[in-house]
């Protein structure tokens, strides 16, 4: 099976983590191929389709006055026929993760946070610095064995969450004095979509129980059933 990951954007290094990425799922049969033009990536899916499509990127207008300096260089909005292949690719029973600031991305892309599951509000989202946060799994099914751990990452907070969506993980840190839901299931169309909050840097993607609860969370997406991971 094949995953293609989306990458780009300022002030994480995403090709570092997209490698952590690929190597973590790569025991559920994943081939893992990291692309850096966004539009060039969701384009070849008509000719080259793959089980999953992962946005492991930050990639958004960039509206307000503290990203002047940044906006000529780094804003994007996706253009409509990016928005179709992933509709497409949904929509032909492919599945999609969202990594991290996913949520962030697409900001004038409505439909994209009911692909996810949720999105960033701006003006009412926001996350402390990194610091350790305490994951706690739901009583999901797929979660039954994996236990409370912690994870050094950020705890994005206050996202616009869409209704239906399945929570797996639960973040608790310091910094912030309400749980937030982490890693959740989503459905769209005839996809299945799985979003993960973490995922800052690739040591907070190769932590172990984070690593296999986002193992469990794909084998669901990609409808493998009972995998050994």
């Amino acid at each position: 099976m094949k995953n293609l990951i989306l990458v780009g954007g300022i002030f994480h290094d995403f090709h570092d983590s997209a490698l952590a990425l690929a190597d973590v799922l790569k025991p559920l049969g994943l081939e893992s191929r990291i692309e850096s033009d966004i539009e060039t990536g969701l384009a070849s899916l008509n000719q080259n389709p793959v089980a999953l499509l992962t946005i492991n990127a930050l990639c958004w207008e960039m509206i307000g006055d503290k990203y002047d300096s940044y906006r000529a260089d780094w804003a994007m909005r996706l253009s409509p026929a990016g928005r179709a292949a992933i509709i497409s690719h949904l929509h032909g029973g492919g599945s999609l993760l969202g990594l991290h600031t996913a949520s962030i991305c697409f900001s004038d892309w409505h439909q994209w946070g009911d692909i996810l599951g949720g999105s960033w509000q701006w003006g009412r989202s926001w996350h402390p610095p990194q610091e350790f946060v305490t994951l706690t799994p739901s009583r999901h099914p797929l979660m039954e064995d994996i236990a409370v751990f912690d994870v050094f990452d950020e705890l994005y907070s206050a996202l616009m969450l869409r209704p239906g969506i399945e929570t797996l993980l639960i973040g608790n840190s310091a910094g912030s004095d309400v749980s937030q839901p982490v890693l959740w299931l989503n459905r769209f169309g005839n996809g299945r979509v799985v979003y993960d909050a973490l995922g800052h840097d690739a040591a907070a993607v190769y932590q172990a129980d984070h690593a296999h609860a986002l193992r469990r969370a794909v084998c669901w997406a990609l409808n493998l059933g009972d995998v050994n991971i």
